[in-house]
């Protein structure tokens, strides 16, 4: 409950500040991003955190390194250089962790700064939402990710070349970052109002009907992306399938965000990118939704966008209005919050900490 009390706590400052100069909300989110810096360097028993140590202390020295070396616990080769890099400086773990967790903030804050219009809600945002299951579980993910969407404004300004070489470096730290590409073309449709509504109604029977076989259609499309254990075993026996709240929530944020258009377009140039994105990773949580992690491995890349989406729709509102919206927020997010640190806290038999 203390790590709880402690988001709300600081949720609620954040809020406070959204009507203080920029400069001062500059200062608390780049304090905030060093402090979630130096967790993740100090974090303990953490999932997956047993594999990165592996194969950062099975990684060779950069002047050991070659063309033919091979990768350890994961496959790609990309993000295994990078702790060779990490390696030759200092080989101690801590720095290790240390160093790439302040990789994904320094991005996570370039992103922020870039695109986010309330900067601090979005830091918050990205915390409940995303911080656990990436920066302290799939680190490879995080780093990848946060590429691609600071790439962003490749998409508006219609320099694919630029964009795709950006996917092309994620996609050396996390093959997931392939499903990125679609994205720049999609973007070129004009979708309306009733384009959003149908996708997800149709989403729903086409996850019902293709189901049982969704293992059987990704069996060759998924070795490259090491997907297919995803939907095996404990996989599909832990999913909520349409019980999953997060695909409601999302639907609630694409659906708020798709009515306000007239006043979100005013506020942000990319409006239509973080529409069209973030309604391709509600498709893909709906679709595989009776696949725990597969769905939400393949949506999480552009559901990314809500740490823009959230803090736009928040100047939507005014008054009491926005009270009741900011109020909403922290019940939900804390929500989140609390559910992903239980789960690793499931994962890891209690073990998971911050120090």
């Amino acid at each position: 409950m203390l790590y709880i009390a402690t988001f709300v706590i600081f949720y609620i400052y954040c809020v406070s500040l959204c009507n203080k100069p920029y400069t001062k909300q500059d200062k608390v989110l780049k304090i905030g991003a060093v402090v979630i810096a130096v967790l993740i360097g100090f974090r303990k028993g953490w999932p997956d955190e047993d594999a990165y140590l592996f194969a950062f202390n099975g990684a060779p020295y950069l002047n050991e390194f070659s063309w033919d070396t091979q990768s350890l616990a994961y496959a790609e080769l990309g993000y295994f250089y990078l702790a060779s890099v990490i390696k030759t400086i200092y080989f101690n773990s801590t720095f290790y962790f240390l160093v790439m967790g302040g990789l994904s903030m320094y991005l996570l804050y370039k992103c922020l700064d870039k695109y986010c219009l309330l900067p601090l809600i979005g830091f918050c945002d990205y915390i409940a939402r995303f911080l656990l299951n990436r920066d302290f579980t799939q680190m490879r993910s995080s780093l990848a990710i946060l590429l691609i969407v600071i790439a962003t404004k490749y998409i508006y300004e219609k320099k694919m070349w630029k964009y795709m070489l950006v996917v092309l470096l994620a996609y050396q730290f996390h093959h997931s970052a392939s499903l990125a590409i679609p994205l720049y073309f999609f973007c070129m449709l004009n979708l309306k109002h009733w384009h959003i509504v149908t996708g997800i109604l149709i989403a729903f029977p086409l996850a019902a009907i293709f189901a049982p076989s969704i293992s059987v259609l990704l069996s060759d499309w998924s070795e490259d992306l090491q997907i297919k254990t995803y939907t095996e075993g404990g996989y599909v026996e832990l999913a909520l399938g349409f019980a999953n709240p997060m695909i409601y929530f999302q639907i609630a944020v694409l659906l708020l965000f798709t009515f306000r258009e007239k006043q979100l377009t005013r506020l942000t140039p990319y409006y239509n990118i973080f529409r069209t994105g973030y309604f391709y990773s509600t498709l893909f949580l709906i679709f595989f939704c009776n696949y725990t992690a597969l769905s939400g491995r393949t949506s999480t890349i552009f559901a990314t966008f809500e740490i823009f989406i959230l803090s736009a729709l928040a100047l939507t509102f005014s008054g009491v209005q926005r009270k009741i919206y900011f109020t909403s927020l922290v019940v939900i997010l804390s929500y989140f919050f609390y559910s992903k640190y239980w789960a690793a806290m499931m994962m890891t038999n209690g073990a998971a900490g911050f120090f």
